[in-house]
């Protein structure tokens, strides 16, 4: 079993790869993993989209209004098909399917080693706001939610313990940080913690669950910068004290840095980290490319002054999956190198 005391790796999810096999055996060279995702190779570079595209051709949804993906505000927004009223079974989120095609190649380069598989799923409020629109969000929130409650318990019926279902809260931390420092008035008019740990509350007891707030990376930029980790801390200590009992909350990853925008120097920005209450593991997302290793390290220094102990695990901001693949391999041993600093 690994130490608790020594920093894990964590790595969101995607990864530039063609196949599950090759980035999966990438991240495993980091050795300290708690989780090991599939590297999503079949969306990587796109996140939802390439979901959201797949209940247009299952007849789920269609095009509302045609963007171009260029940016979140230029995406193409959807709503039900014509004649039809949008149900958790006209919906596959393929999040399953996923779990089925990679769970015997886990398996087997897992060997005897002590860590799960990792899917990552967004929230429904996070695949419902991005597919249908704020527009279509209410009429349209409770299939989404139904669908992905049935695929959770389909893996965890599946695959059992082997399992971390991350759940991936960016609409949630995207809004948290734009309305600062009105974010908490937002969480409790919308319901935004409320409905994370909701998702957790209908699973089977027994599944595993980690949380990654998100603040997009659809062609490695943000959707939003935080002024300092308030709306981190208060949307990620929301989503623990209303946590179900019975699934255990396993981390929480949270991202310091912004797509291409690094981690900030100032330890004001920080700050806020003090208050972030005891439970799951935190994941601190700062591990960048455009810094050095030793500012990197001081970066590092400063997160854990603020939080007042080693933080559980290093990790960038989001997934490796927008950036390109030597990029991708060089971030992945700048982690290791920061877990392992003193």
């Amino acid at each position: 079993m690994q130490n608790e005391a020594i920093r894990a790796v964590h790595f969101v999810g995607s990864f530039p790869a063609a196949t599950p096999e090759e980035a999966m055996r990438a991240m495993l060279s980091a050795e300290l993993l708690h989780t090991l995702p599939t590297g999503e190779t079949h969306r990587y570079e796109y996140y939802i989209q390439p979901v959201i595209e797949d209940l247009v051709r299952q007849g789920a949804l269609e095009v509302k209004r045609q963007g171009t993906w260029q940016s979140s505000r230029q995406r193409t927004i959807h709503r039900p098909a014509r004649g039809t009223r949008l149900t958790a079974d006209r919906m596959d989120l393929g999040y399953l399917r996923e779990a089925e095609a990679v769970l015997p190649l886990f398996r087997r380069l897992r060997g005897n080693r002590e860590f799960a598989l990792q899917i990552g799923m967004p929230t429904d409020f996070t695949l419902a706001f991005i597919a249908v629109g704020p527009g279509g969000l209410r009429a349209n929130r409770a299939a989404f939610t139904a669908a992905t409650v049935r695929e959770i318990t389909a893996i965890r019926e599946l695959a059992g313990d082997d399992v971390v279902i991350q759940l991936e809260a960016t609409a949630e931390l995207v809004l948290s940080a734009r309305l600062q420092p009105a974010h908490r008035r937002a969480d409790a008019v919308l319901g935004l913690s409320r409905g994370i740990a909701g998702l957790a509350a209908a699973a089977p007891e027994g599944t595993r669950f980690g949380v990654h707030l998100c603040l997009g990376s659809l062609h490695n930029r943000a959707r939003a910068r935080l002024h300092d980790t308030r709306p981190l801390v208060d949307l990620a200590n929301a989503v623990v004290r209303q946590w179900p009992e019975g699934r255990k909350l396993e981390f929480v990853h949270g991202p310091l840095a912004a797509g291409d925008i690094p981690p900030p120097s100032d330890a004001a920005f920080y700050g806020p980290l003090r208050d972030l209450v005891p439970g799951p593991r935190f994941y601190a997302g700062f591990v960048h490319d455009t810094p050095s290793t030793a500012e990197q390290e001081e970066t590092l220094r400063t997160v854990e002054h603020a939080l007042g102990r080693r933080v559980d695990g290093v990790a960038s901001a989001c997934g490796l999956g927008r950036v390109q693949r030597d990029m991708a391999d060089r971030l992945v041993t700048r982690a290791v190198t920061l877990a392992a600093a003193p």
